[in-house]
């Protein structure tokens, strides 16, 4: 089942990896359109991609129906390699690229300050900005980011995981 895991789970996390590095790459951050969703469309779509290919190998090799604490486990373990791979890729790009993150840090600030000035009274924009900065400053922690990308990736490894195997015992 090892193997099963690290065939799906490697090379579908690099491909994740890869939405993610291309979207700071390429600095899609600065434009606010469709085009900013493309790391969490990576992550959503190439993990259950991930746990679909194995749970299907893992169904057609077995005679017997596997049982679903298996098909949960090695879910979360294909889940979690995904996972790792993308934070390994984040962690890149916040250590390498200090350019591009600040030059995101700048651009979400100024986004919110621009929210801020139009939406509260003077009197509590100083406060709002404040608050800003910090949130923006907590988002781009390297711990949050890890932390955020594991959990999306397992929520979405185990739902993919429970939707396969209903459908297949629906079948059976």
């Amino acid at each position: 089942m090892i193997k099963k895991v690290v065939m799906y789970g490697l090379p579908l996390g690099s491909a994740a990896t890869a939405m993610h590095l291309i979207y700071w790459q390429r600095e899609i951050f600065r434009t606010s359109g469709i085009a900013n969703i493309l790391p969490l469309l990576g992550n959503v779509v190439f993990t259950g991609l991930a746990v679909w290919m194995f749970l299907r190998s893992l169904m057609r090799e077995n005679s017997a129906p596997v049982n679903l604490g298996k098909a949960l486990f090695g879910s979360l373990l294909t889940s979690l390699l995904v996972g790792m791979c993308t934070v390994a890729g984040l962690q890149h790009v916040l250590k390498n690229e200090t350019q591009k993150v600040k030059a995101y840090e700048q651009l979400t600030i100024q986004r919110q300050i621009d929210i801020i000035n139009r939406d509260y009274p003077q009197a509590e924009r100083p406060a709002m900005v404040e608050k800003a900065q910090q949130y923006v400053a907590k988002q781009l922690d390297p711990m949050t980011i890890s932390v955020s990308q594991i959990q999306m990736c397992l929520s979405t490894g185990v739902v993919i995981a429970l939707l396969v195997f209903v459908v297949n015992s629906k079948r059976q």
